[in-house]
């Protein structure tokens, strides 16, 4: 009590909060909407598969890989889109670059496959964006796994 009187009360530095950068809330917001677009048009293949098949007609396999890719892929977004919005480490990060660009080597694939350049398909541009925010310098710095810069 007497020392606090001499030298004042004793007061700990609070560490520094650092501000989350702008771009992480919407690159989880765009995840998000991958995630539910995902589960539903995984969803929707396999109630469609299943429609047919239980009227007789043949389903091609393929069908049913991709209506479950789609849904385990929805869950792996969820996951990483928790991670990167609760967690500043690296793996989400890189694991989310890497989905969108196996989402544009695959349009880019179907166009291919297609024969012919269609307009039809829905061209990435979430994956696209996605990319360029998770690109960013501030991004790199934000999921930085090293210890002193955080």
């Amino acid at each position: 009590m007497v020392d606090e009187a001499k030298h004042g009360p004793d007061v700990t530095p609070q560490p520094v909060r650092e501000r989350r950068p702008g771009s992480v809330v919407a690159v989880v917001v765009l995840v998000w909407l991958q995630v539910v677009t995902n589960a539903f048009l995984g969803w929707l293949l396999l109630q469609i598969a299943q429609e047919d098949a239980s009227h007789g007609r043949e389903v091609p396999g393929l069908v049913y890989v991709t209506g479950y890719v789609s849904l385990i892929a929805a869950v792996l977004l969820a996951v990483c889109a928790v991670l990167l919005i609760t967690r500043r480490s690296i793996w989400p990060r890189y694991a989310v670059i890497g989905f969108q660009l196996l989402s544009i080597g695959l349009w880019g694939l179907g166009l291919v496959q297609a024969g012919e350049i269609d307009i039809s398909g829905v061209p990435p541009v979430i994956p696209v964006i996605v990319l360029i925010l998770l690109a960013r310098e501030e991004m790199e710095d934000w999921y930085d796994g090293s210890p002193h810069k955080r």
